[in-house]
């Protein structure tokens, strides 16, 4: 990524990064995973996994297109899935809605019921990763008293019976005396069931959609507009994609669209227009150290992948009068890694005012936060 933003300034002052610590799975929601994939797929030896893995890998990265839209309807690929990929999208899910928890909770925009329990709808839910994350997410912490009831739509029968299974087993395992949580399964064709949900008067405090939206051909606009029909007054709803740079950028331009209608609650620290939009090769997404359970840190160095962190596309958004930005929050966000720019090393921050470049910040990542180093000093 170049630092070379249309309109970016050199900083005169110093800047501090506020670097996250890696985030993990619970060691009880990982012994619920191995035990539901014993139990579900009693013959997915650690060879046969293995395989599939790379299998699956090799079509998710080179040739997505190949793969059916029902392959998590396949015992031998579910069972890889399960394996592999689902803790590492769990990670990436508590990764997010744990930013989005804080600031959200922090500016008093978190969705709040004065009667009954939050309604969270996890739309492409998959395996149900999303919701699994916001339930490690809502574990930490006080203890709560009280689980969301969840809606997992997907149009993979199979996947979500087990989505539903795994969800009731992660609530039992990060909270194992309260009551397991409502969990319903819709399985239809998103499109579909947006519009079945918005005839019927459905309406949700949190809509969760994690990887979802890169599996749509051509404008997201129109269904994502559809989407936010669905929120309940004070609803928010948060989407996780992967960090490509395609997928990034329109995800980026979803929010341009509809930042003017609403608040902004994560990544970004502002709510004007973005300006890693005004070039064509930058693109916004976040870095964060992980632990990765021992099993999938081995596969992911064997296949030369990331085996101690978690890249992904984050964007949460709620709809209404826009809320005021607290004084105290950090004011820029690191989008860039320290590149080489005219002999000089630098990083860029985003922020209210556009993007700063700056001297390169000690232990930042993309996504961290950043201040004035003199005021976070104080």
């Amino acid at each position: 990524m170049s630092t070379d933003a249309p309109g970016a300034r050199d900083s005169v002052q110093g800047w501090r990064a506020f670097p996250r610590s890696p985030v993990s799975l619970p060691r009880p929601v990982m012994d619920a995973f191995e035990a539901f994939l014993k139990k579900r797929h009693p013959k997915a030896t650690s060879r046969r996994i293995d395989a599939a893995t790379a299998d699956l890998s090799e079509a998710f990265t080179e040739a997505r297109g190949s793969l059916p839209g029902s392959y998590l309807n396949q015992p031998a690929v579910r069972s890889a899935y399960l394996a592999h990929f689902h803790p590492q999208q769990v990670l990436r899910g508590i990764a997010a809605l744990g930013e989005v928890y804080a600031r959200a909770s922090a500016r008093k925009l978190w969705p709040q019921r004065a009667e009954g329990a939050l309604r969270v709808a996890d739309l492409g839910a998959g395996l149900g990763a999303m919701s699994q994350a916001l339930l490690c997410r809502l574990a930490r912490g006080d203890a709560p008293t009280s689980w969301p009831e969840f809606v997992l739509v997907d149009h993979q029968k199979s996947a979500l019976s087990d989505a539903r299974e795994l969800t009731v087993a992660v609530a039992s395992a990060v909270a194992p005396d309260l009551p397991a949580p409502r969990v319903r399964t819709a399985v239809e064709r998103l499109d579909r069931w947006v519009s079945r949900a918005s005839r019927s008067g459905w309406r949700y405090d949190v809509i969760l959609l994690g990887a979802v939206l890169n599996e749509i051909q051509g404008d997201w606009q129109p269904l994502f507009a559809s989407i936010l029909e669905l929120l309940d007054e004070g609803g928010v709803v948060v989407v996780v994609e992967p960090a490509l740079l395609e997928t990034s950028r329109k995800l980026m331009e979803l929010r341009e669209f509809a930042k003017d209608v609403g608040t902004s609650i994560a990544p970004c620290t502002h709510d004007a227009a973005c300006p890693l939009l005004a070039t064509r090769k930058d693109w916004c997404f976040t870095v964060r150290p992980a632990v990765f359970p021992r099993s999938v840190g081995r596969r992911a160095a064997q296949m030369g992948h990331q085996s101690a962190e978690v890249r992904f596309a984050l964007w949460a958004f709620r709809p209404g009068p826009r809320a005021e930005v607290r004084v105290a929050d950090p004011p820029a966000r690191v989008v860039s890694d320290p590149v080489l720019r005219a002999n000089t090393r630098e990083q860029l921050l985003c922020t209210a005012d556009g993007t700063l470049r700056v001297p390169p910040l000690r232990a930042a990542r993309r996504g961290d936060l950043a201040g004035p180093a003199a005021a976070a000093a104080d």
